[in-house]
């Protein structure tokens, strides 16, 4: 669908764009007039009338970092969105008047709710991440966020150090880690399957879920969670889960209970359990022979 057409009303008398919407009034004749002349002179000047996007470019990138849309930059411009898009792409040369009108408009100012502004994207890397480790898939939360699953894996894996992201993804995130934190998936239509297959990616990764992590810590550069970001080997990550299902076992918990506190399956508890309690029987009944036998040996 093309735009209607701006009407000449929108323009003040003596704008030669005005005299090119039919207005034939004598400001608007010598406004005109006093244009071609200058464009004219330019041209014999070896300046022109046309100039690179750079500068004009280099000045939205500017305007969006400062939390401006690209609708508003070109409200305020008055540039339409093809002569804007023709800037950022900086695929062939600008009229002057372009130039001048893009520079024209001034930077706001960045902590804006729900801007466009670019920030650090630390705080959302880690949400994103710990979200993750409680089993949520990247659709689901992407599909909250308004973006992409693809989106969301991009950045669950990019480096919190040196991202960045805009301030309106940045909100929506921190919103749903609040309302999704400590809940599990398998209650809000996830299946459990891939609920669990998620939690294992991230456990491999050394994602630490939500309950390691204090709201305030996820955007502190020093502060590493339990869990941490350090990446376990598949034997380190083995052995901590079983040592934190051996330590739930002494509570007399069921698997069902110890699975929901660690976000784990219940089969693979119970499995974890079943070896933990063989090899707990295996000791006392070589510690019982041994004795057994150190008494005969004594007698």
């Amino acid at each position: 669908m093309s735009r209607p057409a701006i009407p000449a009303e929108a323009f003040d008398h003596g704008d030669p764009r005005r005299y090119r919407r039919g207005c034939r009034c004598t400001l608007c004749k010598t406004g005109t007039t006093a244009a071609v002349r200058r464009q004219r002179y330019l041209r014999n000047t070896g300046r022109g009338t046309m100039v690179s996007p750079k500068r004009s470019a280099h000045h939205i990138e500017l305007l969006r970092s400062h939390g401006m849309s690209d609708k508003d930059i070109q409200t305020e411009s008055g540039v339409g969105p093809n002569v804007f898009y023709r800037i950022t792409g900086q695929r062939t040369d600008i009229h002057r008047n372009s130039e001048a009108r893009i520079l024209a408009v001034k930077p706001r100012p960045v902590d804006v709710p729900r801007s466009g502004a670019h920030i650090p994207g630390r705080g959302t890397i880690h949400r994103l991440r710990a979200l993750a480790a409680d089993g949520w898939p990247a659709a689901h939360l992407g599909e909250r966020c308004g973006k992409r699953k693809q989106f969301i894996v991009h950045l669950q894996n990019s480096n919190p150090d040196t991202t960045r992201v805009r301030r309106w993804v940045a909100d929506y995130v921190t919103e749903l880690s609040s309302q999704l934190a400590g809940q599990r998936p398998e209650e809000h239509g996830v299946a459990a399957h891939m609920a669990e297959r998620i939690r294992k990616a991230a456990a491999s990764k050394g994602w630490a879920g939500t309950d390691y992590w204090d709201p305030d810590d996820y955007d502190n550069p020093d502060f590493t969670p339990a869990a941490g970001d350090q990446r376990l080997s598949k034997n380190e990550l083995g052995a901590l889960r079983r040592a934190e299902i051996a330590h739930l076992i002494t509570f007399n918990l069921s698997y069902a209970e110890i699975a929901a506190r660690l976000g784990m399956s219940e089969n693979y508890v119970r499995d974890i359990a079943r070896e933990i309690t063989t090899s707990v029987s295996r000791i006392r009944s070589t510690e019982a022979t041994t004795d057994v036998t150190s008494l005969e040996a004594a007698a």
